[in-house]
């Protein structure tokens, strides 16, 4: 449904319980996605997240989750994303986005995706 309108799927993640399952969307077009899936019947909530490039190395991981819980902000979900990227939910994203970047990480915005 989503590929027939030409909305593209960078990244997701599905999680489930015993009642209802979770997925999570990366798309290129926020908007025609949000209306297709309500058309289709399903239940849409936007959550923006974060999104940085987390480098190719041994304890990289560690080292995003340190500094977020070092500041003292609460990570609500984190996965990873296309291009090498990590993506991170948390109430306060403009401050997760200035604390990422001036520690040097890398954040993209939906103009650096495809």
């Amino acid at each position: 449904m989503l590929a027939r309108d030409g909305v593209n799927i960078l990244s997701f993640t599905i999680a489930d319980t015993v009642d209802y399952g979770i997925l999570r969307l990366i798309v290129n077009d926020v908007e025609s996605a949000c209306r297709l899936l309500v058309e289709a019947g399903y239940e849409v909530v936007i959550h923006p997240v974060v999104c940085a490039l987390l480098p190719d190395r041994p304890g990289a991981l560690a080292a995003v989750v340190r500094l977020v819980s070092d500041s003292g902000l609460d990570i609500e979900y984190i996965y990873q994303g296309a291009r090498d990227s990590l993506l991170l939910r948390t109430e306060e994203l403009e401050g997760l986005e200035k604390l990422l970047r001036e520690a040097g990480f890398t954040v993209l915005g939906p103009e650096d995706l495809p």
